[in-house]
């Protein structure tokens, strides 16, 4: 055992569903490899149903912290006894952790997600983003994309009712909030396009407007995977050139988590390129 786990080695998980394709474990396990720290990370299958159930188990069972993925970000939100100013302002966590008898939460998202558009020398400032899908994920990066300060953000959803209640979030914000729809044509032009609608991982159709990457410099999914995602090959079908996966924001926002959890900052970039050569 290392003397850095302090004497007993610290359970954490992932939650979600579905949960099998994710790469959480390996993240974090080459973060712990890294730091010399001895850790298990499992990824456990939660359902929306059981969530409240399964999650006061794992605690009980001496879990240190949980990472929190579809569809359970609004409901960890909910969970939890305390909440941090931007869990709080996206009312969406991915991190969950307990500390004298309550439970904590933030999210992490929105900081892993502007940490990888640094590295591919993005800037949100004065910018016009269109982001696709209203749930969860796109709660969870909505307040740090705003502090970024572009000129306005559109979100476009399949739903009415998640977009109504996702502008009332941000209503007091500078930044202008639009919402439409997956069919309706996006006036004005557009700078970057976020992919936060789980549609390509569900293996559902990719539904956007016509035209709608007509303008943008790049596309961004938040999905990930070993070859182009469906959204970005659509992307570069239709001229983007520079289209990123979200595989750097996952290890970004992973190490927060377990910076929070343990105290040690992981080397997220090194971490990207080893997860990537062994997807």
């Amino acid at each position: 055992m290392d003397k850095k786990s302090g004497g007993r080695v610290k359970k954490f998980a992932l939650i979600g569903s579905p949960i099998s394709h994710s790469i959480s474990p390996k993240i974090h396990s080459e973060f712990a490899r890294s730091l010399h720290l001895e850790i298990s990370y499992e990824a456990l299958e939660v359902k929306k149903g059981s969530f409240i159930e399964e999650t006061r188990k794992l605690f009980d069972q001496n879990y240190d912290g949980l990472n929190v993925t579809l569809p359970l970000k609004e409901l960890a939100y909910q969970y939890a006894d305390e909440v941090t100013p931007r869990g709080k302002i996206s009312r969406a966590v991915n991190t969950l952790w307990k500390k004298d008898e309550k439970i904590y939460a933030d999210t992490t998202d929105g900081v892993g997600f502007i940490e990888d558009l640094n590295n591919h020398s993005i800037s949100l400032k004065d910018s016009s983003i269109l982001i696709v899908g209203a749930g969860g994920t796109a709660k969870s990066i909505l307040p740090t994309i705003i502090s970024k300060k572009p000129k306005e953000v559109t979100v476009i959803n399949r739903t009415q009712s998640r977009l109504v209640s996702l502008v009332e979030l941000f209503k007091e914000n500078r930044t202008v909030i639009k919402t439409s729809n997956l069919h309706k044509r996006i006036s004005g032009n557009i700078t970057g396009i976020i992919n936060a609608s789980s549609a390509g991982l569900l293996g559902e159709d990719i539904v956007v407007p016509d035209g709608v990457f007509n303008s943008a410099e790049w596309v961004y999914d938040l999905s990930y995977s070993k070859e182009t995602t469906k959204f970005n090959s659509l992307a570069k079908k239709n001229g983007v050139m520079n289209c990123i996966d979200g595989l750097g924001m996952l290890v970004h926002q992973a190490a927060l988590s377990f910076e929070i959890w343990t105290g040690y900052k992981p080397d997220s970039r090194n971490a990207i390129k080893l997860i990537r050569s062994s997807l």
